[in-house]
């Protein structure tokens, strides 16, 4: 992208997120520096958002201060990662959704500039291309009816749909293939690993040597969901095949699809099991190892491991919260605020855990404020948190 030019270009990486990195002229301080000013107007959306749902002031400000002082928070903003500017995108997403004339408001023009960030989040990230149709579906199954069907907020669809397949191709011309990212392929694998070897015949070349790096990987006391990684990058038992990446993966996408299709309850126990049950595991991502000193390392992963226990609490209390949601919309047909907040972090559970097992639990992370948004929002509504005044609908 520097160099404006394609050459050794190879579908990997979509160009949401190496935008960013140019803006920090691609050196790492700087980098570091844009993600921290980002998070502080992030935190800025997050603590208007808790007014929009009509939280006090000084409750929003400590709720604000307590997620701020989460280690992951400080962590995913000194990495390298996707993580944090999609964190950044969604607060400002769920804010312009949660303002109070935002459900009825007839400007076309919010629609586009909401669709013009989802449309980004989308670049950053191509797995958010269901975001737009949720927030769609959601609020049109809120003021449900058939004439309502068509509605302005189809307009959200338009940059994200925009940006997803042209990206694609864009992909089709320099890779020769179709797709979003070539990694798709190679992450879809990643949810065979522990049924690798019970692929149709003309898969063998790619199952047998997946099984072996598997059960080598699981022997070396490593992460499992990296074995085809390991058969690939370490063993080179694909080299000689003669196959670039694109077209590596492109097989690797063949391979898993026949490979789930003939397998689908061992797929369905991966990702309900496995995948699905890792998005929610708190995640950080640090080095402790390089830490200076040893006494700071100790204190850090003291205070993170009482951290972890609290979300993890916090991610239960959450998944019941949702469930009441549920019955509540089923049994008074009613789509609450708590509903809509809830779905828009659920979903995303299971459709990356059907896509890629590995990193679910970083997954989590751009969703991690919400959850403690819906959990202060039930309290509130149950007269424990103060409010500003009565809710009607939420």
């Amino acid at each position: 992208m520097v160099n404006f030019s394609f050459e050794n270009y190879d579908g990997k990486r979509s160009p949401g997120y190496p935008l960013l990195m140019i803006m920090g002229f691609l050196r790492l301080k700087l980098i570091v520096i844009i993600q921290f000013v980002l998070g502080s107007i992030g935190a800025l959306f997050q603590y208007k958002i808790l007014l929009n749902l009509k939280f006090n002031k000084k409750t929003s400000f400590c709720i604000i201060l307590l997620m701020q002082s989460i280690l992951s928070v400080f962590f995913y903003e000194t990495s390298i990662l996707v993580e944090s500017f999609a964190f950044f995108l969604m607060t400002v997403v769920l804010y312009l959704i949660t303002k109070p004339k935002y459900e009825n408001n007839k400007s076309y023009k919010t629609e586009f500039f909401i669709g013009a960030i989802l449309g980004l989040m989308v670049l950053v990230k191509p797995f958010f291309a269901y975001l737009p149709f949720l927030i769609y579906g959601l609020f049109t199954l809120k003021s449900f009816s058939l004439r309502n069907l068509i509605n302005k907020k189809l307009i959200l669809l338009l940059f994200p749909l925009l940006f997803y397949f042209g990206w694609s191709y864009v992909n089709k011309i320099t890779t020769g293939y179709f797709v979003s990212t070539t990694y798709l392929g190679l992450n879809l694998t990643q949810n065979c690993v522990y049924f690798a070897e019970k692929a149709p015949e003309e898969f063998q070349w790619i199952s047998q040597p997946y099984a072996k790096y598997r059960d080598k990987t699981i022997a070396e006391e490593r992460d499992v969901a990296m074995s085809i990684w390991n058969a690939y990058g370490e063993g080179h038992v694909f080299d000689k095949y003669g196959l670039t990446f694109p077209e590596f993966t492109h097989e690797l996408g063949k391979y898993a699809k026949a490979t789930i299709k003939a397998n689908p309850l061992e797929y369905a126990k991966q990702v309900i099991f496995r995948s699905w049950v890792d998005f929610w595991k708190p995640c950080i991502r640090w080095n402790p190892e390089l830490f200076r000193f040893t006494w700071a390392k100790k204190i850090f992963m003291q205070i993170w491991q009482v951290q972890k226990n609290i979300l993890c609490g916090l991610y239960f209390v959450f998944g019941a919260i949702f469930l009441f949601s549920c019955i509540v919309a089923v049994y008074k047909r009613k789509i609450t605020l708590i509903f809509i907040l809830s779905t828009m972090v659920v979903v995303p559970s299971f459709l990356q855990a059907m896509v890629t097992y590995g990193t679910n639990s970083q997954y989590s992370y751009p969703f991690e404020f919400m959850i403690i948004f819906v959990i202060a929002l039930f309290i509130k509504n149950r007269g424990v948190l103060p409010k500003k005044n009565k809710i009607i609908d939420n």
